[in-house]
């Protein structure tokens, strides 16, 4: 992972910390020291930890307390914006998972995932872009569809006002095709299409609550 600037230090958020040991091997690989990682399964400790150490890559288990997890990203977002935050969770929690991109967060891995997958996607996000799988690419489109049951047409077309190249992203990843797929088969780069799907991200985010 030479070609990256990797952002220090880590902050772990997880209660309970199953992923933790898991999490820390596949830092460490990527050249992430121990005595830069952080970790706590407490908001308030981490609200603390936050202002002492500023990390610059949190890592944020959404699946117990929810709620309150997504406060802490959108208020830590407001806070110190350059930081990357990273959900983790399950694959099923789309739902969740979008309310994490729209509170703003840049990307996530599964429990779930094996090592390489959690390594490509922490990877896309410190590139610059962002992962996106079937589920997530298909609940994007569908919310896009909800919202233009009750609005007019033209504003249907301002949701998120998508680009026609960040719609083609969506569909051809809902259909099963992952990044890499999706630029062979459009002959756009890689670092293009994880580009344009950051910045769908970005459109989510602003998106108001």
């Amino acid at each position: 992972m030479g070609e990256l600037t990797l952002p220090v230090p880590i902050m772990m958020i997880e209660d309970p910390p199953t992923f933790k040991h898991r999490l820390e091997m596949i830092l460490m690989g990527l050249g992430y020291p121990t005595e830069l990682m952080i970790s706590t399964q407490n908001l308030a400790e981490a609200e603390a930890l936050l202002q002492q150490h500023l990390p610059n890559l949190i890592f944020i288990d959404l699946e117990l307390n929810s709620p309150a997890k997504l406060r802490f990203i959108k208020q830590l977002k407001q806070i110190h914006p350059d930081s990357y935050v990273i959900a983790i969770l399950t694959e099923q929690y789309t739902a969740l998972l979008f309310d994490a991109i729209r509170s703003g967060a840049q990307g996530y891995v599964f429990h779930h995932h094996t090592e390489a997958e959690m390594i490509n996607n922490i990877k896309s996000i410190l590139r610059g872009g962002a992962p996106l799988h079937h589920n997530l690419a298909q609940y994007i489109l569908s919310r896009q569809t909800k919202y233009s049951e009750n609005k007019s047409e033209l504003e249907e077309k301002t949701v998120l006002a998508l680009t026609s190249i960040e719609y083609k992203i969506l569909n051809l990843v809902s259909a099963g095709l992952n990044s890499q797929q999706v630029a062979d088969q459009t002959n756009i780069p890689l670092y293009k299409i994880e580009g344009n799907i950051k910045n769908t991200y970005r459109k989510i985010a602003s998106l108001e609550h």
